[in-house]
């Protein structure tokens, strides 16, 4: 069987391999897709790794590009249609970046500063004009926020370089208006990433319960 995690960095492969073992099937299905640049659903039981599997590709990314230079804009974008989910996934983005640090501290290697951060109706007006001067290399957000960053100045230009959309429980939003303004959001931030780098972000949707496919 070909090695899924051949093409990570050593330090993402390395530390995958200690604290998870052996990778769940959809993440030996998505990560050759997600490498590839193409756009994939992954549809997986809750527990299967399949959230693992989005950010691991796109954390590979991050790790690669920031060992080159310093990570500029928000790079990666995590859309959740609930709000405390995004809390919840701020928190399991942390503790996977923290747990890399020491493993690359303790083999002598550099890591580059990863930053994370949310952006949801409830984030006090400090912390969006925090945000706004230092957009974080990871945003977590939801479709609304998202769209309200896609129509300010600040929003755009901290976008503007986005390589990986993550879009989670699509169930909740496919077949309702938020699924529908969320799509438009899409197609914006793909144009406005299309003007900048050229290329449109790889979008990688989440679901364990998405029917029909």
């Amino acid at each position: 069987m070909q090695d899924c995690l051949a093409p990570f960095h050593e330090l993402i492969a390395g530390w995958f391999r200690e604290r998870f073992g052996d990778p769940t099937e959809p993440q030996r299905a998505g990560w050759p897709r997600i490498h590839a640049g193409e756009d994939v659903l992954i549809a997986a039981p809750t527990g299967s790794g399949k959230t693992l599997a989005a950010f691991l590709a796109a954390l590979d990314d991050l790790v690669r590009r920031g060992l080159e230079r310093p990570l500029e804009g928000t790079q990666s974008l995590y859309i959740s249609p609930l709000k405390a989910l995004s809390n919840d996934v701020h928190r399991n983005l942390e503790a996977p970046l923290a747990e890399l640090k020491v493993y690359a501290a303790a083999r002598g290697q550099a890591f580059p500063e990863i930053t994370v951060a949310t952006r949801t109706g409830d984030t006090p007006m400090a912390e969006r004009a925090r945000l706004a001067k230092h957009p974080p290399h990871i945003l977590v957000t939801t479709p609304e926020s998202m769209f309200i960053l896609l129509t300010s100045q600040s929003g755009r230009a901290a976008l503007s370089g986005v390589r990986t959309v993550i879009v989670d429980e699509i169930h909740a939003i496919a077949g309702d208006k938020r699924g529908a303004h969320l799509a438009i959001s899409l197609e914006r931030l793909d144009r406005l990433v299309q003007q900048t780098r050229g290329t449109k972000p790889v979008r990688v949707g989440l679901s364990a319960t998405q029917r029909p496919i």
